[in-house]
C-alpha cells in the first residue's frame, strides 16, 4: 500500500509540473505571437530543429545506464561519461558552426538564422547537462525539484521573451528566452543535487568510463540511429518548408502544430501510461489485450472528436481571435491538419503494442517510412505545386493513411 501510494504521489508531482508548464505556455502564447512576427518564429523553429538533430549525439544515448547501475558511486561515474560526451559534442558543434555557419544558412534558405547559429553550442551543452541531471534526480527520486524545473523552464521563456520583445524588435527576445530556459534550469538542478551530495570531478575515472562505454555500447549502436531517424522525421517539415518557401511559412506551420500538439502532450501521455500498464498485464495473463485496446481507441476518438470538429469549422476564426490577424494562415492550416493530430493522439498509446511484442524493428521501419514519405511529399509537392497549402494537404493525407495502417497493425497484435 505504501509503495503504491508513494508511486501515485510521484506520478502526480511530475504530472502537476507538466500540466502547469503547459498552462503557462498556453496562456502566454497569444501575447508572444502578437509581439513577434512570422519570420521570427520561423527562424526560432529552424534553430530548435537544428539543435534537436545535433542534440541526438549530445550524450550518445548513454543516459539510461545512469539508472541501470546498482551502486550510486558507479552511476556518478557514468554521469561523467555522459557529461564528457556532451562537452566533446559541444566543441565539435562550435567548430562546425564556425566553418559552416554561412553555408548552413544558405542551405536552409534563411539568412536571418546566421547570427543565432553561434548559440547552438550553448544550447547543446546546457540542454544536454539538464537531461543528465534530470536522470540523476529521477534515480534519487527528487521529483519535486524535477517538477519545479519543468515549471521554471516554462516560465522563463515567456518572461524573458515578452520583456525583451516589448523593448526591441526582432527575434532577440525569443532566442534569449530559449537560452535562459536551457541554462538556468540546468544550473538550478546542479545546485539542488549537489547541496548534500558530491557529483564533482573526483568521480571522473577515465578507465572506468571507457569500460562502461564498452559495456553499454548497444545504446549508441541501436538507440542512437532510431532516435536520430525519429528526430529527423519530426523536424523534416520545418527544414523542407524553410528551403522551399522561407521562414515566414515555417512560423505559420510551427504555430499550427504547436497548438494542435498540446492535447497529445497532456491527454496522450496520461492515457499512454495507463494503457502500457493494463495492456502489458493483460498480455502476460492471457496473451490478448484487445479489450483495453478498444477502450483506449474509443476514449481517444470520442475525447478528440468534438475539438477536432470545432477546429475543422472554426480554427481560422479562433487563431485570429487569440493570436491576431497575421496568423490567419495558421488557422486555415489547422483546419485540414486537425484530423492528422486526432489520429496521432489515437495512435500514440496504442503503438505500445510494438514494444509489448518486442517488434522494435517495426518501430524503426515505421520511422523510416514516415521520414522517406515526408521527404517525397515535400520534394515532389514543392516542385510541382505552386501553393504550399496544397503540399501540406498531401503531407497530411500521407500521415493520416500511415497512422490508420499503424492502428490496424497494432490491433492485430492486440488479438491473441
Amino acid at each position: 500500500m505504501f509503495r503504491s501510494s508513494d508511486y501515485l504521489k510521484n506520478v502526480t508531482t511530475l504530472a502537476t509540473g507538466t500540466t502547469l508548464a503547459q498552462g503557462v505556455s498556453l496562456i502566454t502564447a497569444p501575447i508572444l505571437y502578437r509581439i513577434y512576427d512570422k519570420d521570427d518564429y520561423g527562424t526560432l523553429a529552424l534553430y530548435i530543429g537544428i539543435v534537436a538533430i545535433i542534440g541526438v549525439f549530445s550524450t550518445m544515448q548513454y543516459l539510461q545506464p545512469i539508472l541501470l547501475e546498482k551502486e550510486d558511486e558507479d552511476a556518478k561515474k557514468v554521469m561523467w561519461l555522459n557529461r564528457s560526451i556532451n562537452a566533446v559534442v559541444t566543441v565539435v558543434s562550435l567548430v562546425l558552426i564556425l566553418f559552416l555557419g554561412n553555408n548552413i544558412a544558405t542551405w536552409l534558405n534563411n539568412p536571418l538564422i546566421t547570427p543565432w547559429l553561434y548559440l547552438i553550442p550553448v544550447s547543446i551543452f546546457f540542454s544536454g547537462q539538464n537531461k543528465i541531471f534530470r536522470v540523476w534526480a529521477n534515480r534519487k527520486k527528487k521529483y519535486k525539484i524535477m517538477s519545479f524545473n519543468t515549471i521554471l523552464t516554462a516560465i522563463l521563456v515567456p518572461v524573458v521573451s515578452i520583456s525583451i520583445g516589448l523593448l526591441r524588435e526582432g527575434a532577440l527576445g525569443l532566442f534569449l528566452g530559449l537560452i535562459a530556459s536551457q541554462m538556468i534550469p540546468a544550473l538550478v538542478l546542479l545546485i539542488a543535487l549537489t547541496r548534500n551530495e558530491d557529483l564533482g570531478l573526483n568521480y571522473f575515472d577515465f578507465g572506468f568510463i571507457k569500460k562502461k562505454a564498452k559495456q553499454y555500447k548497444n545504446f549508441p549502436l541501436y538507440s542512437l540511429p532510431s532516435e536520430f531517424v525519429n528526430r529527423l522525421t519530426n523536424q523534416l517539415p520545418v527544414f523542407m518548408i524553410s528551403i522551399y518557401v522561407g521562414p515566414a511559412v515555417v512560423g505559420v506551420y510551427n504555430l499550427c502544430i504547436r497548438m494542435l500538439g498540446l492535447p497529445i502532450q497532456l491527454l496522450g501521455n496520461a492515457l499512454g501510461e495507463v494503457y502500457k500498464q493494463k495492456a502489458t498485464e493483460d498480455y502476460n495473463k492471457t496473451g490478448d489485450y484487445s479489450s483495453i485496446f478498444i477502450k483506449t481507441l474509443k476514449a481517444t476518438f470520442f475525447t478528440s472528436l468534438i475539438p477536432v470538429l470545432i477546429l475543422i469549422f472554426f480554427a481560422s476564426e479562433l487563431f485570429v481571435f487569440f493570436f491576431g490577424q497575421k496568423w490567419l494562415e495558421a488557422g486555415i492550416l489547422a483546419q485540414f491538419m486537425a484530423p492528422l493530430f486526432m489520429l496521432r493522439l489515437i495512435n500514440a498509446p496504442l503503438s505500445y503494442g510494438i514494444f509489448i511484442h518486442n517488434k522494435l524493428h517495426i518501430d524503426m521501419i515505421a520511422s523510416v517510412i514516415f521520414g522517406v514519405g515526408s521527404l517525397l511529399c515535400f520534394t515532389l509537392g514543392f516542385n510541382y505545386l505552386d501553393n504550399y497549402m496544397h503540399v501540406l494537404i498531401i503531407f497530411t493525407l500521407f500521415y493520416c493513411i500511415t497512422y490508420l495502417i499503424m492502428i490496424i497493425y497494432n490491433y492485430r497484435l492486440a488479438i491473441k
